[in-house]
């Protein structure tokens, strides 16, 4: 359960970092920027990968944390599946921060409009994986009796979650192009 609460604001945090990098230049900045690079799609990939750096840190606190504070029964299969969460939604919200942020979104208020409604949609939509349904089996059970055969399903939702990167990442570059 310590997890999933830090998975879901790992969720949260990477989208709003994910809009930081994408914004962090201005309009003719990025002009310069895709006419240097020749294909648009490497600035997403680029984009894509700086907001994964930030994010490992982040998850590295959130997997820490629960270790020195608190009272939690941890063990090796529930750190693991600790932290294939955490990457999981670390991915799913950088492919949802590609499509709030510029130029999918031009607009910083509107953005962080669809920023929470993403994360409320995804968080709270009963099956649309992987990240609603992860979380709900991590607090299903037990974490004292994890074993190494409760994480293989975990590693399914990591695929699912560099999916719905990918996918994003490829929406966002699309209609990112329209505006470019």
């Amino acid at each position: 359960p310590v997890y999933a609460a830090a998975s879901g604001c790992l969720l949260a945090a990477s989208i709003w970092v994910t809009v930081a990098i994408a914004n962090a230049e201005d309009p003719v900045s990025r002009g310069v920027l895709l006419v240097n690079t020749r294909r648009t799609s490497d600035v997403v990939i680029a984009i894509s990968a700086a907001a994964l750096l930030y994010e490992v840190a982040l998850s590295a606190v959130g997997l820490v944390y629960p270790l020195t504070t608190g009272r939690h029964t941890i063990t090796a299969s529930g750190l693991t599946i600790g932290a294939i969460a955490e990457l999981t939604c670390a991915l799913v919200g950088t492919g949802l921060g590609l499509l709030c942020a510029r130029p999918v979104i031009v607009r910083s208020g509107v953005s962080t409009l669809a920023g929470i409604a993403l994360v409320l949609a995804v968080l709270l939509t009963k099956a649309l994986p992987p990240v609603s349904p992860m979380l709900r089996r991590m607090t299903g059970g037990s974490a004292a009796h994890t074993t190494l055969d409760d994480v293989l399903p975990f590693a399914g939702f990591a695929v699912l979650g560099a999916a719905a990167l990918c996918g994003c990442g490829v929406l966002a570059h699309r209609l990112g192009r329209r505006r470019d």
